[in-house]
């Protein structure tokens, strides 16, 4: 784990991979083979940067538990990382909350996107009158359930949907574990950070939403489980239609957590994807 200060931000980060065809993702865990990590590896070769968001893990935590509009936050973060790192451009990609900061990048900072590859996990409208903090979730007993392995065990990472593949059951279980771990070491802050803006953007009406989203000018790839009850696919598919030159691989037998439970699968769709955005035509 390498830290990074940036405006008097602390973000730590993993590396992998050498070279110049970089790729970033920022979220607030990785599993250790996620997908974005195989990419740093054999056969895929790219220079692989793996940010912690701003109040999680090594980074910087947050204590004040209002919530707030951490697309903007998250989002900067990741364009002060590429800068201070000296790299002018690169692919990004993320698993559900992990693409806040990619939809940030698209919509504010394209010039430094090369192509965004969005698994399980897209800017949905969200009625900025609303106010209500997203993901949403009943109020935790924060001490009752800090350190607390009974009650993590239900928070931590699961897929239910039906398989009989043994390599996808043993992921299952590796990658419960592993969140489990995660959550057990988190500190009571890391639970009360709220994202208000899931929508990414602005736009005040689901109409100007769209609008807002047919102005991305960056190759955009959408890895979608379709059983993913988060994010649903006729919302994928809706969304796709608004951006010009976009994509939809759906896996029909994967759901929220797909990405996580078959990075293999990702990786190599992301490569692809990557590859062929060079010398697009829309």
């Amino acid at each position: 784990m390498k830290t990074l200060e940036i405006n008097g931000v602390t973000l730590a980060y993993e590396e992998y991979g050498s070279g110049n065809r970089y790729l970033i993702s920022s979220q607030n865990f990785f599993f250790r083979d996620c997908h974005m990590a195989l990419l740093g590896r054999e056969p895929y070769h790219y220079h692989v940067f793996l940010i912690y968001t701003r109040g999680y893990g090594a980074s910087t935590h947050i204590f004040d538990p209002t919530p707030r509009d951490y697309t903007t936050i998250w989002g900067k973060d990741v364009a002060a990382f590429a800068e201070a790192m000296g790299i002018n451009s690169f692919y990004y990609t993320g698993i559900s909350h992990g693409n806040w900061a990619g939809w940030y990048l698209a919509l504010n900072r394209p010039e430094l996107l090369r192509g965004f590859a969005c698994g399980n996990g897209i800017a949905q409208f969200r009625d900025p009158d609303a106010r209500t903090p997203v993901p949403p979730r009943p109020e935790l007993d924060l001490d009752r359930v800090v350190g607390n392995r009974e009650a993590l065990e239900k928070m931590a990472w699961m897929e239910n949907w039906p398989t009989e593949s043994s390599e996808r059951l043993r992921r299952r279980a590796q990658n419960h574990e592993e969140h489990l771990q995660i959550l057990l070491n988190r500190k009571k802050e890391e639970f009360t950070v709220r994202n208000t803006n899931m929508s990414c953007c602005d736009a005040k009406t689901r109409e100007e939403f769209y609008e807002t989203m047919a102005k991305i000018d960056v190759p955009v790839l959408f890895l979608h489980g379709m059983l993913d009850p988060l994010a649903k696919i006729e919302d994928v598919i809706r969304l796709s239609q608004a951006i010009p030159g976009s994509q939809i691989k759906a896996y029909q037998n994967l759901g929220h957590g797909g990405g996580d439970e078959c990075p293999e699968i990702f990786a190599r769709d992301c490569d692809r994807f990557f590859r062929d955005t060079e010398g697009r035509v829309l």
